[in-house]
């Protein structure tokens, strides 16, 4: 008699895949799905009813899958979740991802746990036509409702603030290739060019998980700059350092603005004037969407959450 693992292995997908497929669940993909019922009915494949009926029960279990690179993003997010979650009566269930194909792996994974959803922080999904999927700050395919922060308006923002403040040469470091960094970008040069200064490539870099990298490349471009936008106060930090040990004082010689705020902000010398990211508000939309999809509704895709500016001394005037 042909098992589940069986199926697994003729379909060339996970046997949680195959328990969705055989169960009718929502968001498995087209190709996958025809793959499994082709591979059930050339091996006659029967689901145990029993099983069958415990897949369709909820296991009150959320999967959160968030970046092993990136500590602020954990110690934000980790106690806002935990809180959310706990008052839905749900438990969470943690991975963490350094790459794209890492975070697909634990995607697959937590299905295997029969998580009821899945909350990502990052990352692309485009390729993902999963629904029980709630993406933060990631590239979504239809299937999934953007949530997130508005990273294009938040350099925007940064950069206008700086321009008011006399700075025309200003700096940004992202994070990566991935979607929000991309934002940041789009706003950055859209703010310059606004702003009629010229788009300097050399005092664009990326950090790759390598702040003090960045940092360095920009201080060995020898193209002057008076401010840096920066994506996370991590960075921040590093450049701070980096400044002080090149004899460069913040922010007199290079002001420092970020797109983040989290706790660390306001503990630096000088502290950090960023533009806030709204975390609270964005896992409030979360959760609406994870109603949404315990309850099979549809959800209406919500605007992207603005963050709003919060002047310390890390920014100079030189007007």
């Amino acid at each position: 008699m042909a098992t589940i693992t069986d199926v697994s292995l003729l379909a060339n997908v996970s046997k949680a895949t195959v328990s969705r497929v055989m169960s009718g669940s929502r968001g498995v993909k087209a190709e996958s799905r025809e793959a499994v019922l082709r591979a059930a009915e050339e091996l006659n494949y029967r689901p145990n009813a029993a099983a069958q009926t415990l897949a369709n029960q909820r296991s009150d279990y959320i999967g959160v899958i968030l970046s092993s690179n990136d500590a602020g993003q954990v110690s934000t997010y980790l106690p806002i979740l935990a809180k959310a979650l706990k008052a839905k009566g749900k438990h969470m269930l943690v991975q963490f991802s350094e790459s794209a194909e890492e975070q697909l792996r634990c995607i697959d994974e937590l299905n295997q746990r029969h998580c009821d959803a899945i909350i990502t922080l990052g990352g692309d999904l485009s390729t993902l036509q999963d629904k029980n999927i709630i993406a933060i700050d990631g590239a979504v395919s239809n299937a999934q409702a953007a949530i997130g922060y508005d990273y294009r308006f938040a350099a925007e923002s940064a950069c206008r603030y700086l321009s008011s403040k006399g700075h025309t040469s200003i700096a940004i470091i992202v994070d990566d290739e991935g979607s929000a960094s991309q934002q940041v970008l789009d706003g950055y040069k859209t703010s310059l060019q606004n702003s009629s200064m010229p788009i300097n490539r050399q005092l664009i870099v990326s950090a790759n998980g390598n702040s003090e990298q960045a940092i360095m490349s920009l201080l060995n471009s020898y193209h002057p700059f008076t401010a840096i936008v920066v994506m996370r106060d991590s960075q921040a930090a590093v450049a701070m350092n980096l400044l002080r040990n090149f004899n460069l004082a913040t922010p007199n010689e290079v002001s420092i603005i970020s797109l983040e705020d989290s706790q660390l902000a306001s503990q630096l010398n000088p502290p950090l004037t960023c533009i806030s990211y709204p975390s609270q508000q964005i896992v409030d939309d979360a959760m609406d969407q994870l109603d949404a999809c315990l309850n099979d509704r549809v959800i209406a895709t919500k605007p992207l959450t603005t963050g709003r500016l919060i002047t310390r001394d890390s920014v100079a005037n030189r007007s």
